[in-house]
């Protein structure tokens, strides 16, 4: 896997796997390329953007955590045994909204500093 480092003067920098920084730069809007830069400018959109994006995902874990719960209250003892291994298996997944934490927190400094987020390979 590729990796990708996010830096910016405001801060000190960070890797994230490049199939998730993919992904963030699909939610925010930009092209990816295997370096750049986002401008001082341009932050406080792209921030806002994520911010949304987390919430958005936080809000759709609830309502599944909402259903598992439901589901739990209507099941057997052998249907409830089997929903909570299989959940048990899914709940080592690391959600949108944590992966971009990193991204979120840099952000918040560049903007304070007017500075750029850049990134590109380690």
């Amino acid at each position: 896997m590729a990796l990708v480092l996010f830096s910016c003067r405001a801060t000190g920098p960070f890797i994230m796997f490049e199939e998730t920084a993919k992904q963030i730069f699909k939610i925010i809007g930009i092209e990816w390329k295997e370096q750049g830069a986002i401008p001082a400018e341009d932050i406080p959109e792209t921030l806002r953007i994520l911010e949304e994006a987390g919430k958005a995902n936080k809000a759709r874990l609830a309502e599944i955590e909402a259903e598992k719960r439901r589901l739990l209250r209507e099941a057997s003892y052998d249907e409830e045994f089997r929903l909570r291994e299989k959940w048990e298996s899914e709940s080592e997944v690391v959600n949108l909204y944590q992966r971009i934490e990193p991204l979120l927190n840099m952000m918040r400094r560049a903007i304070r500093h007017n500075e750029s987020v850049m990134w590109g390979r380690p």
